[in-house]
């Protein structure tokens, strides 16, 4: 397959540039509830922007800023997000307990792992996922169970949750086997899910009309 690298790199980050600017221009709409999301979001796509010109520019690894921006704080905030949406007390507590887990994950890894400021984990990024898919799970359980199914077209945090689902479930198996399938199919997938769920995002981030958090 012959598949350009650096154009799908650059690609990705004029739609994280367009999504940044459309929640920019939504906030005032999208409301606090979403805070922590937007939060998480901008940190990510600024560390892909960053890092792709810092890796151009000075050919040194960019891995410490995934580790700490991506791993550790980026994943937090999602984690927050949910926590803030549940509002049931029994998900809420749940909830509680996969934050604490998320912690100690990366207490564990740093016990375990050799030099993991400097060195990209994807056992601490599978078990981040693996979080982060129960907290959606329990959102969207949360979801189906209330008057919100009512109105998902109009529901931000639904398209937000569809647009993880897809981007972090789909990455999963691609991930596992990075090391089996040339790099030219491996970036092409992650893009092709970065840009699905970029997609799904610009959508929610257009049809929402949701109310402020109660």
């Amino acid at each position: 397959m012959n598949w350009n690298i650096e154009i799908g790199k650059q690609i990705s980050m004029v739609v994280s540039v367009t999504v940044m600017a459309l929640m920019t221009v939504k906030y005032k709409k999208i409301g606090r509830e979403n805070l922590f999301f937007i939060v998480g979001y901008i940190l990510l796509s600024l560390i892909d922007i960053f890092c792709y010109f810092y890796f151009n520019a000075t050919n040194r690894s960019t891995e410490t800023f995934y580790v700490i921006g991506f791993l550790m704080i980026a994943f937090f905030l999602y984690l927050l997000y949910y926590f803030q949406l549940l509002y049931w007390p029994i998900l809420k507590k749940i909830q509680c307990v996969l934050l604490i887990l998320f912690v100690i994950n990366i207490l564990v890894m740093f016990y375990i792992e050799d030099d993991l400021l400097h060195h990209f984990s994807f056992n601490m990024l599978y078990v981040d996922i693996l979080l982060l898919m129960f907290s959606i799970i329990l959102f969207l359980y949360q979801t189906f169970n209330s008057d919100k199914i009512l109105e998902l077209n109009n529901y931000l945090p639904f398209w937000i949750s569809v647009s993880l689902l897809i981007l972090f479930i789909g990455s999963i198996p691609i991930l596992y086997f990075r090391t089996t399938v040339s790099q030219s199919i491996y970036f092409f997938i992650l893009f092709m899910l970065n840009l699905i769920s970029n997609g799904i995002l610009m959508l929610g981030l257009i049809w929402n009309k949701q109310e402020r958090l109660r």
